[in-house]
C-alpha cells in the first residue's frame, strides 16, 4: 500500500478479512453488469441466515488485494501554504470539526451494539457536540476503534476524501491565492487524491437511484430518522459550503457564513423529510459546473456512507454478511471499479455504469425515479423536532 502525504494525522488501519464463501445458505441472484466487468467474477457468502433474510447480491470474486489491506498506513495531506486556512472562516472550521466526531460516535454505538440508543443517547451526545465543537479537526479513528478496526479500508477510503473534502475549502478559504491559482490548486489537489492511493472514489456520475435501490436500502433513514436527519444535514453543508466560499473575500465569506451556518444549526440538521441526500450540483451549481469530477467524488463518497449506513441498520443480515455488502458497496464507487469509463457512458443492462449527468446539472448523475423534478429537495421548512437545551448556545454566539 502506498504511503503518501496527507492531513497530519496517523491513521490506524486494521482491517479483519471479509467473509464471502459458497453459496450453501444464501441464495443470491447474479448482477449482470457487475459479474463481468474488468473481469471479476462473482461470489457468494458463507453464513447461516435470519429468518427474514433477503436476498443479496455476490461480492466480486478477485478484487484488488488493497481492499484486504491490514497494514497502518501513515498518510498525509498535500502540502501548501492553504493547508487550515478554513480556520480564516471560524464559525464553518469548528462545525466542520464536530461533523466527524458526529459521524464516529454513530459508528461506534452501531458496531459495538448499542443502535437502540441511537435515536436517543447517541443523538444527543452528537447534537452537543454540534453545537460545542471542538477547537481542532478530531481523529475519527480514536473516536469509533471499534469501527475501524472491523472496517479499516472502509475508514482509509472515508478519510482519504474528507481530506479531499478539508484541503478544497482550505484552498477556497485562501488569502494568499488568486482565484485562478486557487482554480489550478484545486486541480492538483484531484490530481494528488486520485494518484496517490488505489482507493480514490469514483469521479464519473452515477445511477443514484440503482445505488439505493439496493436490499438494505432505505433501513437507516426508515429506522433512524433523527440521526439520518443530522447525517443529511452535514451533507448540505459539505455541499453548500463551495459556493459559499467561492469568488469571495475573506469578508464576504464571514458575511455569508452567518447566513448558512444559521440554516446549518436552525433547520437542515434536523430535517427528517428529505427524499434522498442532498446533491453537490443542487447546492453548490458553480462548484459543480467548474469541477464536476471533484463534485461526482464526493456525491459518491456521500452515498457510500448511506450505504453502510443502511447496511449496518439491516437487522436481518448477519455481521459475515454485513462485512461482504460494505465491501462490495466499496469496490461499486471505487475508481477502479469504473476505470476506462467516462461521463455520458450508458448501458441500460448495466445500472452500475451508468454515468450519465442529469440535463442541465453537471456533477449530479442519475437520481432515483421521482426525484428527477427535486420536488421537495431544496424547501427550508421549520424543523419540528430540534430539540430544546437551554445549555445549547445559538450559533452566532460561537466564535
Amino acid at each position: 500500500m502506498k504511503t503518501t502525504h496527507i492531513k497530519g494525522r496517523i491513521f490506524a488501519a486494521l482491517t479483519v478479512s471479509l467473509a464471502i464463501a459458497s453459496a450453501s445458505t444464501v441464495v443470491a441472484e447474479p448482477i449482470h453488469q457487475e459479474n463481468h466487468h474488468h473481469g471479476h467474477d462473482m461470489g457468494t457468502m458463507d453464513a447461516p441466515v435470519p429468518a427474514n433474510a433477503r436476498t443479496l447480491p455476490p461480492v466480486p470474486n478477485n478484487l484488488p488485494a488493497w481492499m484486504d489491506n491490514k497494514d497502518r498506513n501513515h498518510i498525509y495531506r498535500k502540502r501548501g501554504s492553504y493547508n487550515d486556512d478554513i480556520y480564516n472562516v471560524r464559525s464553518l472550521a469548528l462545525d466542520l470539526n464536530a461533523i466527524a466526531v458526529g459521524h464516529a460516535m454513530a459508528y461506534q454505538d452501531l458496531v459495538i451494539g448499542k443502535g437502540d440508543q441511537l435515536e436517543t443517547d447517541t443523538f444527543n451526545r452528537i447534537n452537543w457536540v454540534l453545537n460545542n465543537p471542538p477547537r481542532f479537526m478530531p481523529d475519527e479513528a480514536n473516536i469509533s476503534s471499534t469501527f475501524g478496526r472491523k472496517y479499516g479500508v472502509l475508514e482509509q477510503i472515508f478519510d482519504w476524501t474528507h481530506i479531499l473534502h478539508a484541503q478544497t475549502v482550505d484552498v477556497l478559504a485562501s488569502t494568499k491565492l488568486t482565484d485562478a491559482q486557487k482554480d489550478a490548486e484545486i486541480q492538483r489537489l484531484y490530481r494528488f487524491y486520485s494518484e496517490s492511493v488505489p482507493y480514490a472514489i469514483t469521479p464519473l456520475p452515477m445511477n443514484m437511484g440503482y445505488l439505493d435501490s439496493q436490499p438494505y436500502s432505505k433501513a437507516f433513514r426508515q429506522k433512524y430518522p433523527k440521526v439520518n436527519g443530522l447525517f443529511w444535514g452535514y451533507h448540505w453543508l459539505q455541499g453548500t459550503m463551495y459556493d459559499t466560499l467561492s469568488g469571495k473575500k475573506l469578508q464576504q465569506q464571514r458575511q455569508v457564513y452567518k447566513e448558512i451556518g444559521k440554516r446549518y444549526h436552525d433547520v437542515e440538521l434536523y430535517r427528517t423529510d428529505r427524499p434522498f441526500m442532498p446533491m453537490f450540483a443542487e447546492v453548490s451549481p458553480d462548484f459543480a459546473a467548474r469541477f464536476p469530477h471533484i463534485s461526482n467524488t464526493f456525491d459518491n463518497l456521500h452515498m457510500l456512507h448511506d450505504m453502510v449506513n443502511d447496511i449496518l441498520a439491516s437487522d436481518w443480515m448477519t455481521d459475515a454478511q454485513k462485512e461482504a455488502q460494505i465491501k462490495r458497496a466499496i469496490w461499486m464507487v471505487s475508481a477502479e471499479a469504473h476505470k476506462g469509463m467516462k461521463p455520458g457512458d450508458f448501458n441500460p443492462n448495466d445500472p452500475l455504469h451508468d454515468h450519465r449527468f442529469m440535463p442541465g446539472m453537471p456533477g449530479m448523475g442519475m437520481m432515483p425515479e421521482g426525484l428527477m423534478n427535486h420536488e421537495g429537495m431544496n424547501h427550508s421548512p421549520t424543523p419540528t423536532n430540534k430539540p430544546h437545551d437551554p445549555m445549547i448556545s445559538s450559533p452566532g454566539d460561537r466564535p
